[in-house]
């Protein structure tokens, strides 16, 4: 059937119906789209991190890939202790600002080694996440950098110091 063959109500509902999906259609294509995470991720050391940026803030996750395996603590000397241990450390450079101190979801308990007579801080055996409030200096590229060393209560592997990690 025709527009000709249309009475005037007709044609004016129909170029109403017209405009109605026409304005319904550019409002859905406007809609913002949720905000995207940005995340990046490093297997290094026996450690898995993956950082992920949201809401104002980076959380690092460090995922040791053997079980029985440690973290040290944030609160870890730069030297360690007596030279023994590394700090888990996580940084923020290019377009990003840390605002506070890096915290972790995991208490902090004493490791006594008897033998060398010494304690050191660490996190309890298995993941540990750390969160650093930032805040956004331009528009470039931004990096997450970790340092850490995961041992057990026997043997240590290689440590990771001030790797970059691209957050995409």
């Amino acid at each position: 059937m025709g527009a000709e063959a249309l009475t005037r109500p007709g044609r004016l509902l129909v170029a109403a119906l017209a405009g109605v999906l026409l304005v319904g259609g550019c409002a859905r294509a406007a809609a913002p789209s949720p905000v995207a995470e940005h995340s990046a991720r490093l297997e290094a050391g026996g450690v898995t991190v993956e950082a992920v940026l949201a809401d104002g803030q980076v959380r690092a996750t460090f995922r040791p890939q053997r079980p029985g395996f440690h973290l040290y603590s944030l609160d870890l000397p730069p030297d360690g202790v007596q030279g023994l241990g590394i700090p888990t450390v996580v940084a923020v450079r290019g377009s990003l600002d840390a605002i506070a101190e890096p915290s972790a979801d995991k208490p902090v308990h004493e490791l006594r080694i008897e033998e060398l007579d010494v304690t050191l801080p660490v996190y309890p055996d298995g993941p540990v996440t750390v969160t650093l409030p930032v805040r956004s200096i331009g528009d470039g590229p931004a990096e997450v950098v970790v340092t850490y060393g995961a041992c057990s209560a026997s043997t240590c592997l290689p440590p990771v110091r001030e790797r970059a990690m691209a957050l995409t």
